[in-house]
This record gives structure tokens, C-alpha cells and sequence, in this order.
């Protein structure tokens, strides 16, 4: 499984994991957060090892279902995106005051909560 899979996962569990039943939101958590194998999750959850299979995959298309209808992820994706545009751009100004300063700390503030997850 690519990184990039994983970082997904996990940002799909921190916006929509609330919506999960403790359980779904466990084994998720397991496999992609903690990389527990299948075998490992089903001892410690006490069910088969296909039936871990089968609960990452409807807790896949649920979540990108959500994810497809509501677009959270995607617009707190966005909202990076245009604070680090917004943030290069002021470095480039190379215009030196307070004001810009201030706006300058801002957007950085605004760039951590993003980076945070807080979504």
C-alpha cells in the first residue's frame, strides 16, 4: 500500500471517523493507523480475518461516500492550498511592515490549524 493511501486513510478517519461505529472506527484505526495486519486485527477484535477484510471495505466505500457528498476533505485540502499561495506570495512581495507582518502571522496560524487536521 502507497504512503499516500495511508495519509488518505487517515485523513478520511480524522474528518468522518465520528460517523463510524466504535467498531468499523477501530479496526480502520488498526490497520491503517497502527499497520496491524488482518490476522492481528481479527484476533484482537475476535472475528476472522474476512471479516476485517469486509469491514475495511464497506468502511472504504462509506467513507468516500461521505466524503463524495459532503467534499470535507477536499475543502479543507483547498483552504491549504490557497493559505500556502496566499503565504508564498507574501514572501515574494519582499515589502517589509508591520501590517504585513501581523498578516503574515496570521496566515501562518491559520496554515498550523489546517496542517492539524482541524478541519
Amino acid at each position: 500500500m502507497k504512503s499516500s493511501d495511508r495519509v488518505r486513510a487517515g485523513l478520511l478517519l480524522d474528518v468522518y471517523g465520528p460517523m463510524l461505529t466504535p467498531h468499523q472506527y477501530e479496526v480502520w484505526r488498526l490497520y491503517y493507523l497502527e499497520d496491524w495486519s488482518l490476522a492481528e486485527i481479527g484476533a484482537a477484535e475476535h472475528v476472522s480475518r474476512a471479516a476485517v477484510h469486509d469491514i475495511l471495505e464497506r468502511t472504504q466505500r462509506m467513507l468516500e461516500h461521505y466524503e463524495s457528498r459532503l467534499g470535507l476533505l477536499a475543502r479543507a485540502e483547498k483552504r491549504r492550498a490557497q493559505l500556502s499561495e496566499a503565504l508564498r506570495l507574501l514572501d515574494e512581495a519582499g515589502v517589509d511592515s508591520e501590517n504585513l507582518r501581523r498578516l503574515r502571522d496570521t496566515l501562518g496560524r491559520l496554515a498550523d490549524e489546517e496542517d492539524r487536521g482541524d478541519v
